[in-house]
């Protein structure tokens, strides 16, 4: 094993035994134990079936996103390749699922390294500016929030910034264009063509932004995805007075920062001591906070996972094709 990856793994593991240290520092393990238990059953499947549907509207988008210089048959199998990257979170550290996605996309699908590559930091993009709605608007909405009022307005103009630089792309793309043919005057001679072709391939992920029809399939992909985890939320703090869809999006704007914190595998200590803290800001008491943090990543967890092998089975993938096709990825 490589160093890099020991390092890797070492860190991973520091990183979420402090998130698990803070987490269970402020909670009472007993009656926490005690909260898990008594969750209503509807409650659990209801969760339980909640995360495959966000997964099957992850790839539903992807596939709108996708360039279109492939045939139909190259956009096929895009939710098992999903669902085995968000396995591959799950139990690697560095967020290694997402080179996985990359991976199985360009040997299985046909799309070259940098269409699978762009791909993902479009989608990855996409998400940041979601969540990031998720975070201020329940900020503005609910007073017990007010003090975060000065990061929600930062994250307002950010939103705006981005939303505007995606407009005037639309509008100017040809001087867009123009300005990146200049830029890449800098490029020595001998790179020029290879980075020139990268680059197109790149932005060919920003294709469906030219169609209303695709940014509608988009934003409408993005919406039921989001609000998925939304209702998961919801339905774990059921019978909580006065815990409303506005808190519930708060609560999965603060999972989503823990879960952003890189090397820790599956999120473990992170999204927990994360999720509590935000949960206790909309006025749930620490226990109930953490019984609900814990289930709502062990179930995702245990339900993605599972379907993830089940998956990477019948594919007939192994890890060490994927670990393969890696090294060539990272060659190309």
């Amino acid at each position: 094993m490589k160093k890099s990856h020991l390092l890797q793994g070492a860190g991973g593991v520091l990183i979420s035994a402090l998130g698990l240290y803070l987490f269970f520092k402020s909670v009472d393990t007993t009656v926490l134990w005690k909260e898990i238990c008594t969750t209503k059953k509807w409650i659990i499947a209801a969760v339980i079936l909640l995360n495959p549907l966000t997964i099957w509207f992850r790839a539903l988008r992807w596939k709108v996103m996708l360039p279109d210089s492939r045939e139909e048959k190259n956009k096929r199998g895009l939710f098992p390749i999903t669902m085995i990257g968000f396995m591959l979170n799950n139990l690697l550290p560095a967020r290694l699922g997402e080179a996985a996605r990359a991976v199985l996309l360009w040997k299985r699908n046909g799309f070259t390294v940098a269409e699978s590559a762009g791909s993902l930091l479009v989608e990855r993009a996409l998400d940041m500016l979601l969540y990031s709605t998720f975070f201020f608007i329940p900020v503005f909405g609910n007073s017990s929030l007010a003090s975060l009022q000065p990061y929600a307005a930062l994250m307002i103009a950010a939103f705006a910034v981005s939303v505007v630089f995606l407009i005037v792309y639309c509008r100017f793309r040809t001087e867009a264009l123009k300005v990146a043919s200049k830029i890449l005057i800098l490029v020595p001679n001998s790179l020029k063509n290879k980075v020139q072709k990268i680059c197109k391939e790149l932005i060919s992920n920003l294709e469906w932004v030219f169609s209303w029809h695709k940014v509608t399939r988009v934003v409408l992909y993005s919406i039921l995805m989001m609000f998925c985890y939304v209702f998961m939320m919801y339905f774990l703090a059921w019978g909580l007075d006065k815990f409303n869809i506005l808190d519930s999006m708060f609560g999965v704007s603060m999972a989503a920062l823990g879960a952003a914190i890189p090397l820790s595998p599956g999120y473990i200590g992170t999204l927990h001591s994360s999720l509590l803290q935000g949960l206790g800001m909309v006025g749930v008491v620490e226990n109930k906070a953490g019984a609900m943090a814990v289930l709502y990543h062990g179930i995702g967890y245990t339900t993605i996972t599972a379907l993830g092998l089940m998956f990477l089975m019948s594919m007939k993938v192994s890890f060490k094709e994927i670990s393969k096709a890696k090294e060539e990825l990272k060659k190309e």
